[in-house]
C-alpha cells in the first residue's frame, strides 16, 4: 500500500444568480455568447470535468476522463439547484461520481462568511447544506467545505455538533500544534505548519466537540489559482513530487482551489489535471480523499486555528466588511469604504426582519427557530402538498389556508434574510458591481414578503445604503444602486399580471417562471389608424397571478393600450370592481391618444407599467420581434414578421420543426444574422431535447432524423453556443448501442460523433 498521496480538492461555486421573484437567471451580456455566466462555466468546466476529453496527436478525441471521480470536491447548493433545472446531466455525472468513489463534502447552504453569523444563523446554514447533501448524493457528508475557509471556534462546534468528520484550511489559519497526548503547544505560521498530515482540533470551550483540519499547501495551490502550476501535465507532477518525501511515512499532497480554475479560468487545464494524475499514479502516488486517508492515517497532531482568518484576504475577514486593500485590479483611486456601510445595513435589516419573525411566527410554531431549520424541504422538495405536511407536522395547531400562506411568506423572507449575506457582495471593487446587486437583490425579496405581511423595512435600510459610496459616478451611492439596478428586478403579482398582458396584448406566448403561475382571459381588442409606421391599439383582459413558493395570488382587469411601436400604457384593477370593456373602446376610439390615457389615469390612477413590465429576457427578444418596416424594409420585414409568428406557434407547443428550420436557413438571405432573430436562442435547447430523446430511444429513427436535422440546422446557424451537451448526449447514446451490431442508428451515432472531433466515434470513449 503507497503511503504517499496526492489528495485535488475543487471548491465549485456560483453565486445564486436567479431572480429570487421568479427562480429564473437572467440573461448576462457579459457571458455571451452563453444566456449566463452558469452556462458558460458549465460549458467550460464543469462538463469537462465530469466528461473531459483527451486529444490524440491529430487533434482528435481519443479518450474521454471523468476526473471528477479521482477529485475531492463539493458543489454550492445553490449551483446544484440551477444544475438540476438547466443541466441535469452535469448533476448526474456528479452524482454518479460520488456513488462510485463518495468523495463529494458538503457545504453550508449560502456562501455566508460563518465568523459574521450568529450562531443560530450557523447552526441553520449547516443543516441546510447537509440535508441538501443528502438529498443530492443519498448519504451522510463526513466532510463540508466552508466559504472562503472562513472560520472561527464557533462554526468549527457547529461542524463537530452535527457530526462533520473533517473541513480544509490554508495553513496560515493554522495557529500552534502539538503532538498528541503533549501538553507543549507549538506557534508556527504558515511557512512552518506540515500540510501532509491531518490534524485534531478539539473546541476550547467543549472538549467534547472533536474534528479534523486538513490544510492544503499553500504554494502549490496558489500555482493553481495563478495557472504557474498548469503549464503541463509534467511541471504539476514535479511540484507535487517535490512537496513529498522518500520512505513509508504517511503523506498527503494537498491541492484545493476553486474549482473553476479547471477549465473556465484556465481552458485546458482539467486535461493538465487528468494528466497529472495519471503521471503521479504511474509514479507510486494514487490520488485520494480526506474521507480515505483519515481512515488510513489518524492524525498524529492536534492544532488551535487562528480565528477569524479565511483563504482569500491577508486581512482576517476584511474583505467582507472593510477596506482592507484586498480587491481585483481595478483602479488605483477606487475604494471599497461601502462594505463597512453595505454589512452595517444588512445587519440592521436582519435584526429587524429576526424580531419580526420571531413574534408573527410564534403564533403558528412552539419553536420559530427550530421551524426554520428544518425548512430546507421547502426548497429542495417543493410542492403544495409537501409544504401543507410541512407545515402541519410542525405547527402547534391546525393552521387555516391564509395561515399556511403567512407561514411559508414567513420562511420564505428567512431565506432571502440568509441569501443576503452571500460573501460575493463584498469581495470585488464596487456596491454596483453585478455580486453586490445580486445580494441586494435577495434583501429586496426580503423586505417585499416583509411588507406583504405588515412590517415595511425599505426605507430605513435604503437610508443607510445612502452611506455607501459608490466608486461609479453615476451610482453615487448604495440608495442609486438600489433604485437603478435592484427595482428594477422587482416581479410582484402586479407587475406578472402586466407582463403577461402586454405579451398577449402582442399575441406572444408568456412562458412561465418558476415560481410565477399566471392566466390571461379572453381579451376585448380593437385598434385605429394613425401615423404611417404607428400601431395604436386596445386590449382588456382578466389577468390571475399566483406566487408558487407563497402561494399569494391576485386577479387583476389588465388594460393595454399601445400608441406606436414601443410606446405601451398598461392600467391595473382588482377583479372585483366592474369593467366595461366596450366602454373603454369607445373611449379608445373617440379620444386622441393623450387624451385616452389621461381618462384611464383618472379612472385606474396613473399607469404603472409599460413595455418595461415585461421581464427582462423576453423584453429585450420582444422588442427586436416589433422592428418595422421603416427600419428594415418591407422584404426583411415581412421575414421577421413570419418568424416571429412561426416561433410563437413553436414556444406554445405547436408542433412546427419544419417550419421553424426552414425559416432559419434563410435568415442570410433577408440579411438576418442567426443569432438576431429573436428567441433563437432558444433553438439550442430544443436540439438537446431532441437528443435526450434520442437517448431515451436511441434506435428509433424518427427521433434519430429529427435531432441530426436541428444538429445541420443550427450548426450551420452558428447557433451553437457550445458543445459539451452534444458530446455528453452522444457518449450516452453510443453507450445505449454498444452490442447491438450494425444499424442507421449506429451510423448516426458515428456521424455526430465525427462532427464532434472524436478519433472513435462508434461508440462512446472512456
Amino acid at each position: 500500500m503507497s503511503h504517499r498521496h496526492i489528495c485535488v480538492h475543487g471548491h465549485f461555486y456560483q453565486p445564486p444568480r436567479e431572480n429570487p421573484w421568479t427562480g429564473t437567471v437572467d440573461r448576462e451580456a457579459s457571458a455571451a455568447p452563453f444566456h449566463d455566466w452558469n452556462a458558460r462555466i458549465a460549458e467550460e468546466c464543469y462538463g469537462p470535468i465530469t466528461l473531459g476529453v483527451r486529444g490524440g496527436s491529430d487533434g482528435r478525441t481519443i479518450a474521454y476522463d471523468e476526473t471528477l471521480k479521482r477529485l475531492s470536491f463539493n458543489f454550492g447548493p445553490t449551483l446544484l439547484s440551477w444544475m438540476e433545472k438547466e443541466r441535469p446531466s452535469i448533476l448526474r455525472r456528479i452524482q454518479a461520481a460520488d456513488a462510485a468513489t463518495q468523495t463529494a463534502i458538503a457545504q453550508p447552504y449560502f456562501h455566508n462568511i460563518m465568523p459574521f453569523e450568529s450562531r443560530r444563523d450557523k447552526e441553520t446554514l449547516v443543516r441546510w447544506g447537509l440535508a441538501e447533501f443528502r438529498h443530492r448524493f443519498k448519504r451522510e457528508a463526513k466532510g463540508l467545505w466552508l466559504p472562503e475557509t472562513a472560520v472561527d471556534a464557533e462554526t468549527l462546534e457547529v461542524l463537530a455538533g452535527h457530526g462533520v468528520e473533517f473541513t480544509i484550511l490554508d495553513p496560515k489559519q493554522g495557529e500552534a500544534v502539538r503532538d498528541l497526548g503533549s501538553d507543549a503547544w507549538v506557534e508556527l505560521d504558515a511557512e512552518h505548519i506540515d500540510p501532509k498530515t491531518p490534524y485534531l482540533w478539539t473546541s476550547p470551550s467543549d472538549p467534547t466537540k472533536k474534528l479534523v483540519i486538513f490544510f492544503y499547501h499553500h504554494r502549490l495551490s496558489a500555482g493553481i489559482v495563478s495557472g504557474e502550476t498548469l503549464v503541463s501535465a509534467e511541471h504539476f507532477a514535479d511540484a507535487v513530487r517535490g512537496r513529498l518525501w522518500e520512505g513509508d511515512a504517511a503523506q498527503l499532497a494537498h491541492v484545493a482551489s476553486d474549482g473553476e480554475f479547471y477549465g473556465h479560468h484556465h481552458p485546458g487545464a482539467e486535461r493538465v489535471l487528468a494528466l497529472t494524475l495519471d503521471l503521479l499514479e504511474a509514479d507510486g502516488i494514487p490520488a485520494t480523499d480526506p474521507a480515505r486517508f483519515l481512515a488510513l492515517f489518524p492524525p498524529p497532531h492536534e492544532v488551535r486555528v487562528r480565528e477569524n482568518t479565511s483563504w482569500s484576504c491577508d486581512h482576517g475577514l476584511g474583505r467582507w466588511d472593510k477596506d482592507c486593500g484586498c480587491r481585483s485590479a481595478h483602479l488605483p483611486d477606487w475604494d471599497q469604504r461601502w462594505r463597512t456601510g453595505l454589512r452595517d445595513a444588512l445587519n440592521k435589516l436582519a435584526h429587524r426582519l429576526d424580531a419580526f419573525y420571531e413574534d408573527d411566527a410564534s403564533r403558528f410554531f412552539d419553536d420559530p427557530w427550530k421551524v426554520r431549520d428544518e425548512a430546507s424541504v421547502l426548497w429542495l422538495e417543493p410542492g403544495e402538498e409537501r409544504a401543507s405536511a410541512f407545515l402541519k407536522s410542525h405547527a402547534k395547531r391546525p393552521l387555516l389556508a391564509e395561515e399556511e400562506k403567512r407561514a411559508l411568506k414567513l420562511l420564505t423572507m428567512q431565506r432571502e434574510r440568509l441569501a443576503m449575506f452571500t460573501s460575493c457582495g463584498w469581495f470585488f471593487d464596487d456596491i454596483s458591481g453585478v455580486e453586490a446587486v445580486l445580494i441586494l437583490t435577495r434583501a429586496a425579496r426580503a423586505i417585499d414578503l416583509a411588507k406583504l405581511l405588515g412590517e415595511d423595512a425599505e426605507e430605513a435600510f435604503v437610508e443607510r445604503l445612502a452611506a455607501c459610496r459608490s466608486n461609479l459616478p453615476r451610482f453615487e451611492n448604495g440608495a442609486k444602486v438600489w433604485r437603478t439596478l435592484v427595482a428594477s428586478s422587482r416581479v410582484g403579482l402586479p407587475r406578472a399580471a402586466a407582463h403577461a398582458a402586454v405579451l398577449d396584448h402582442l399575441g406572444l406566448p408568456a412562458p412561465e417562471p418558476p415560481l410565477l403561475r399566471w392566466t390571461a382571459g379572453p381579451a376585448f381588442r380593437a385598434d385605429k389608424a394613425g401615423l404611417a409606421g404607428r400601431e395604436r391599439t386596445l386590449s382588456v383582459r382578466d389577468v390571475t397571478v399566483r406566487s408558487v413558493d407563497t402561494r399569494q395570488s391576485a386577479e387583476f382587469h389588465a388594460v393595454v393600450h399601445r400608441a406606436d411601436r414601443l410606446d405601451f400604457a398598461v392600467w391595473l384593477a382588482p377583479r372585483r370592481e366592474a369593467l366595461d370593456p366596450l366602454a373603454i373602446g369607445d373611449q379608445f376610439i373617440r379620444l386622441a391618444d393623450d387624451e385616452f390615457r389621461a381618462a384611464m389615469d383618472e379612472r385606474f390612477g396613473p399607469a404603472a407599467f409599460g413595455l418595461d413590465a415585461v421581464l427582462n429576457d423576453e423584453r429585450a427578444e420582444a422588442v427586436k420581434s416589433l422592428a418595422g418596416s421603416g427600419a428594415l424594409g418591407a422584404s426583411r420585414a415581412a421575414y421577421l414578421r413570419r418568424w416571429v409568428e412561426c416561433m410563437a406557434a413553436f414556444r406554445r407547443g405547436g408542433q412546427e420543426d419544419d417550419a421553424v428550420l426552414q425559416l432559419l436557413s434563410e435568415s442570410a438571405v433577408h440579411a438576418f444574422n442567426a443569432s438576431e432573430l429573436p428567441w433563437s436562442y432558444e433553438l439550442e435547447d430544443r436540439l438537446h431535447r431532441h437528443m435526450e430523446a434520442v437517448v431515451a430511444e436511441p434506435g428509433d429513427s424518427a427521433r434519430v432524423s429529427r435531432a441530426l436535422r436541428w444538429l445541420d440546422a443550427l450548426w450551420d446557424a452558428g447557433l451553437l453556443a457550445g458543445t459539451w451537451r452534444l458530446r455528453d448526449a452522444q457518449d450516452r447514446w453510443a453507450r445505449a448501442l454498444e452490442g447491438q451490431g450494425p444499424s442507421a442508428a449506429l451510423d448516426a451515432c458515428r456521424a455526430v460523433g465525427a462532427r464532434l472531433g472524436l478519433a472513435d466515434s462508434s461508440r462512446g470513449i472512456r
